[in-house]
């Protein structure tokens, strides 16, 4: 009887899921034009801007002010999203002649900064359990 519960017990850690989904909520899109382009980094190397070393990279069509985009079977551990929306469709952050980008754009933890790139130390969070919910704020 204790072996058995000893087992249950054991076995209660072990099954524990590797993978999770990631839930992101993304609002405040000031109009519906375009796509909203979501990039999920798991270092400090390659984020924000090498999208093409990203774990993840989504392309969803802006079609209402607010969006939710899962993203499932994501390995636990350490990450960090940067988002933007892409309005002209040129897959690119457009700027003024100042440097300040002209587009929607986040990060994780809202971590954004005006004439400068987010900061992975400042966006990164943890993915740990079943799921996790994020609510990111677009900033123009």
């Amino acid at each position: 009887m204790i072996l058995s519960q000893y087992l249950i017990f054991l076995f209660s850690f072990i099954a524990q899921p590797s993978t999770a989904t990631l839930e992101l909520e993304i609002s405040e899109f000031r109009n519906m034009k375009g796509h909203v382009l979501v990039s999920v980094f798991d270092n400090a190397n390659d984020y924000p801007d090498n999208e093409e070393n990203a774990i993840v990279n989504k392309k969803v069509k802006v079609m209402q002010k607010t969006h939710f985009i899962n993203i499932e079977n994501l390995p636990q551990g350490e990450y960090a999203i940067v988002f933007l929306h892409d309005e002209n469709g040129n897959e690119e952050m457009d700027t003024n002649f100042v440097g300040a980008p002209t587009e929607g754009y986040g990060a994780s933890n809202d971590a954004v900064n005006t004439f400068s790139a987010p900061k992975y130390k400042d966006a990164k969070f943890l993915l740990e359990g079943e799921k996790k919910s994020l609510k990111l704020k677009i900033f123009y």
